[in-house]
């Protein structure tokens, strides 16, 4: 039978596999809700925290119809765009998951918290978001 990464390292520990979060830690949810007004191209926005040793499982963006072709994505200081590629928001409600692969995993190997970070892309954004964030810590 196989294993996945992850069960491999779970099924035999050593010092240097000891993995806390990604095996056995605790779902931690946020929220935030931001509304915009005629933000231009390039706002960002903090909208959550990945903490020491936590790791981003997923999350959604929520929209209003932010414009005609009005883009969002979300990402942090390493990577703009880590969590969501630029994704169009030009739907009242649209909820759009946040599964990019650079994402999903990843897991703060600093001391410091890292700002999870929404930006606008293409043209001004005008209405409400919701960004709700799963991660998961040991503790």
């Amino acid at each position: 039978m196989a294993s996945g990464t992850n069960y491999t390292k779970y099924d035999s520990p050593a010092p240097a596999t000891f993995m806390g979060a990604e095996w056995g830690g605790k779902v931690r949810a946020t929220h935030d809700s931001y509304t915009f007004a005629s933000a231009a191209s390039g706002t960002e926005v903090n909208v959550g925290v990945l903490m020491p040793g936590e790791v981003f499982l997923t999350g959604w963006v929520i929209g209003a119809d932010l414009g005609s072709a009005t883009t969002l994505q979300l990402g942090d200081a390493g990577d703009d765009d880590r969590y969501l590629a630029a994704t169009v928001f030009t739907t009242e409600g649209q909820a759009t998951q946040c599964v990019k692969a650079d994402g999903v995993g990843y897991k703060n190997t600093t001391t410091t918290p890292i700002p999870l970070v929404l930006k606008t892309g293409t043209e001004e954004a005008t209405g409400a978001v919701e960004v709700i964030i799963l991660k998961a810590a040991v503790n």
